[in-house]
């Protein structure tokens, strides 16, 4: 395997890691709590997590983080398909890993708040379509940061920071806003129960958003040539071959 590929795989389960640890981790502090400012340093834990992830890894693995997002990027075909399998075990082993530190650390504390699980609080098809669509509008930024040239890149951590935080505090008493398998799995294989037992939920729900999202994203870019890979070497490679280099006189 080519060190550039466990570079990507690294960060990839790094930063899926901080997600749920610190995000999942402030919930197992708080606890299941209705009260706003419990809520909201809650998705504020995940969402500056986020950014600060995506900050530190873009150059790197491109900073996905959410399975969800991994495969929108390669329908829309701005991600290499062969890259869709390794970036989901990061992602979700980083996720798995960050929960089964907290059984560790703080057992009863997590088990009080689920592990910070995604915890379904209205009926299937309502939860179902409001994971769709949050993680329809996630896609849709994550499509706007990563792969339009006309996006200051610097500004990628916080747009998708904020979007996170909004549909947390929006979905927090109706699906816990998830939009991210790895992170509502990792927690949910502790917790056990409803959590795991309504998981598929938050499969469903998101890849279908992030795919429409991806989609939708592409039919309103523009012009291709406002389109980019998320990878930026294959940005590189493409203009070496467009315009290779002259030799020296």
């Amino acid at each position: 395997m080519h060190v550039d590929n466990l570079r990507r795989y690294a960060a990839e389960f790094i930063g899926t890691f901080a997600l749920v640890f610190f995000g999942c981790g402030v919930r197992a502090m708080v606890g299941d709590t209705d009260n706003f400012a419990g809520i909201l340093m809650v998705h504020l834990g995940f969402g500056l997590t986020i950014a600060a992830m995506i900050y530190m890894f873009s150059y790197i693995s491109a900073a996905v983080f959410n399975p969800a997002i991994t495969l929108g990027f390669a329908v829309a075909r701005r991600f290499p398909w062969r890259y869709v399998l390794p970036y989901w075990v990061a992602q979700f082993v980083g996720a798995i890993f960050a929960s089964f530190l907290h059984f560790l650390l703080f057992p009863e504390k997590a088990l009080a708040a689920h592990y910070g699980a995604s915890m379904l609080k209205v009926g299937i098809l309502p939860g179902l379509i409001l994971e769709t669509l949050l993680t329809f509008f996630l896609m849709m930024v994550s499509m706007g940061t990563a792969t339009d040239k006309r996006f200051i890149r610097a500004d990628g951590g916080l747009t998708v920071g904020f979007v996170i935080i909004v549909s947390g505090l929006f979905a927090n008493s109706l699906t816990g806003g998830s939009m991210n398998p790895a992170r509502s799995l990792g927690p949910a294989l502790f917790a056990g129960g409803e959590a795991l037992n309504m998981i598929w939920l938050y499969f469903v729900g998101p890849f279908v958003g992030a795919t429409l999202g991806a989609l939708v994203y592409e039919l309103i870019r523009g012009h291709e040539h406002h389109a980019k890979p998320v990878l930026d070497e294959f940005l590189v490679k493409k203009k070496e071959i467009q315009q290779p280099e002259l030799p020296l006189q």
